[in-house]
């Protein structure tokens, strides 16, 4: 979701910067203004044709880049237009992907918070609460991890239901990968996940041991699972080894460390400094060179090979996001599927 402002930009240059059929297609643009250091661009494009949207938010002009959750909450699925009319915001895009059940896939921080842990390895638009500091696109993997009574046990998950990992790309001992997959949704029979009141009112769990969190301090041990999630706490749910983990380590009385880091290749990227991460992928450019990564970040699964085309290989609509040189954030839409209107973009 765009929350808040941004900045005229110049009028457009030649239309061959828009690689979509011959340069000889006949293209045009317009761009307004709709807020402080927040302008937005209309490309029509023929041939296809193609409807472009570009919203370009200089953020250091005022231009704001900010997430909002559907429901206010992660159960449920809400419309992103109302969403926006709900954050005020001048304008929206749909913010990663998400489960059925409107779970998050992926990485998903807001206000400092994390959310969702991401898809390891996938790509993901972070954009720092300073706005001093560049947005930029990385690749990140999760860090979360639990202290207590001298032990400590990695997290697997953050406001998920426990055992279930859409499009894999977990960490320890997810079935049948730990590797990226858009195809499947990972197993895992010893987990350990973070839930607070934004997963809903129960851990919708079954077995294991949960120990409740008030104010750092755990409150009881359950087993059984469904436990009522704290409004001024959190719940960290186990199972397997996980479950022993708690029940040796994290009795009521205990004061657990609850770590919910991310990683940027090797170094930690601080959840509390960014107003936004989001995942998608794959990822496209890398220093403005064409580079889909559609294999690394689990777009083209073996297990199902019709993905790719129909994914990535074939004409829809999409949604983008980038970075340019100069640190202003693209937020792109491109209409698809739609015959005489605007007839969507392959991934490369």
């Amino acid at each position: 979701m765009l929350a808040g402002a941004l900045l005229h930009i110049p009028a457009a240059s030649s239309a061959r910067e828009l690689p979509l059929g011959s340069p000889s297609l006949d293209e045009r643009r317009s761009t307004v203004r709709v807020a402080p250091g927040v302008s937005w661009t209309r490309i029509t494009r023929a041939g296809g044709p193609w409807r472009v949207h570009v919203l370009t938010v200089h953020r250091a002009l005022g231009g704001r880049v900010s997430g909002v959750l559907s429901n206010r909450r992660i159960e449920g699925r809400e419309r992103s237009s109302a969403m926006a009319r709900r954050a005020r915001a001048v304008a929206g895009v749909n913010g990663g992907y998400f489960a059925v059940d409107g779970d998050p896939v992926g990485a998903l921080a807001i206000g400092g918070r994390l959310l969702s842990e991401p898809v390891d390895g996938r790509s993901a638009l972070l954009v720092p609460v300073d706005p001093a500091l560049p947005a930029r696109v990385a690749s990140l993997s999760f860090a979360g991890a639990v202290a207590s009574g001298g032990r400590e046990r990695l997290v697997d998950g953050v406001e998920r239901l426990r055992g279930s990992i859409p499009a894999c790309g977990g960490r320890g001992g997810d079935e049948p990968t730990e590797r990226p997959n858009s195809a499947l949704t990972c197993t895992d029979p010893s987990e350990l996940v973070v839930l607070s009141p934004r997963y809903g009112s129960n851990t919708r769990t079954s077995g294991g041991v949960e120990a409740v969190v008030r104010s750092g301090t755990v409150t009881a041990l359950e087993r059984g699972g469904n436990v009522a999630i704290p409004s001024d706490g959190v719940v960290l749910s186990g199972s397997a080894d996980a479950a022993r983990f708690l029940t040796e380590a994290a009795p009521p009385g205990s004061r657990p460390e609850v770590r919910l880091g991310l990683l940027s290749g090797a170094r930690e990227l601080p959840v509390a400094e960014q107003q936004l991460v989001v995942g998608g992928g794959p990822r496209l450019l890398v220093r403005g060179r064409i580079v889909v990564a559609s294999r690394a970040e689990g777009f083209a699964p073996l297990e199902a090979p019709g993905f790719f085309g129909s994914f990535v290989a074939s004409r829809n609509p999409r949604t983008l996001a980038g970075v340019r040189r100069d640190g202003r954030v693209l937020l792109v839409t491109i209409d698809g599927r739609r015959p005489g209107w605007s007839a969507g973009v392959t991934l490369p």
